[in-house]
């Protein structure tokens, strides 16, 4: 979400805990009424990261508008069951996915560590995890090097013959520091398009042979199985190039099913010169997918003021 003096929005805001992350900067979590409703927040270098509202009964109601945007993918693609969430934050939209639907399941990729020891005190990860089991795998790692690591294992499992990748592109190749390839990837989610800045020392899973990286046999899964029907970005960071971009909407495209959809938090104007990237962004987007869409979350807002927007990207026909 965009910084700004949190004290304008918050009232009677009272601290319950504070912290300094090395790679993040400040981390506070507080109580206070926001838009006249009690909700928890986490803060990020004092801007908005996540929240939830603490009165009984709205514990799995979505705060902000936006998320509710994310719904429509549920209208476009009813057979969804395999969902990945980059930027897990306070868990507020995990906590409403498997409230609304739980019988699918959802991994959550949080690189922080510090911010999901945070969820697992303050903002009831804990119960969420014990309370949906296999339904809820929380993923602490950077997103990038997750999808890397499953775009990997797709393309040794369709291989059929081992779990190393073909020789030409291996994952040392993407995972050194010094190789101008992982660089490339790296950057590729972290972009202002499409991605987004939300981002414990509590291991990400004990099943090793569903883990990305893992050295066992890919090929023992069946590549349906290893992707995903859905994959939601809320982790905003900042634009880099065109090259870079294209790679990334390819990343994602190998990691989703065939009518699997892609959809990101983007906080963009609409018109005026601050619309021109992102509609240049777009236009690489749509030559990865066959269908892209940008959903305006309110169309009250100025259309040249800096807004959430939600942008689609499919194979599959989005029927909006």
């Amino acid at each position: 979400m965009e910084n700004f003096n949190i004290d304008d929005y918050i009232d009677d805001r009272i601290t319950i805990y504070s912290t300094d992350d090395p790679d993040f900067g400040p981390i506070e979590v507080c109580e206070g009424y926001y838009l006249g409703d009690h909700m928890r927040f986490l803060l990020v270098d004092d801007a908005m990261q996540s929240a939830y509202f603490t009165d009984e009964g709205l514990e799995t109601a979505l705060p902000f508008d936006y998320m509710e945007s994310f719904n429509w993918v549920y209208r476009i693609n009813k057979h969804i069951k395999k969902t990945l969430l980059v930027g897990g934050g306070g868990f507020t939209y995990p906590r409403y996915y498997l409230d609304m639907y739980p019988d699918r399941y959802i991994d959550t990729i949080e690189i922080s560590p510090t911010i999901v020891d945070i969820s697992r005190k303050y903002f009831g990860l804990t119960e969420l995890e014990e309370k949906y089991g296999e339904h809820l795998k929380v993923i602490v790692e950077d997103g990038n090097k997750y999808l890397i690591d499953l775009a990997l294992r797709i393309k040794a499992s369709a291989s059929n013959t081992s779990s190393e990748p073909p020789a030409s592109e291996t994952a040392s190749d993407y995972h050194s520091q010094e190789s101008p390839a992982y660089e490339a990837e790296s950057d590729s989610l972290q972009q202002g398009f499409p991605a987004s800045d939300d981002s414990g020392d509590n291991p990400v899973s004990t099943d090793t042979a569903n883990q990305p990286g893992s050295s066992l046999n890919s090929s023992a899964q069946p590549v349906n199985d290893l992707k995903y029907d859905l994959i939601l970005n809320d982790a905003y960071v900042g634009h880099k190039s065109s090259d870079i971009l294209k790679k990334s909407a390819a990343l994602i495209k190998s990691c989703l099913r065939e009518d699997g959809i892609y959809a990101a938090n983007l906080v963009i104007p609409l018109k005026g010169n601050g619309a021109v990237q992102p509609k240049k962004d777009m236009e690489i987007f749509s030559e990865v997918f066959n269908y892209t869409f940008l959903l305006q979350c309110d169309d009250e807002i100025n259309p040249y003021v800096p807004q959430n927007c939600i942008f689609f990207a499919s194979d599959a026909p989005l029927d909006m």
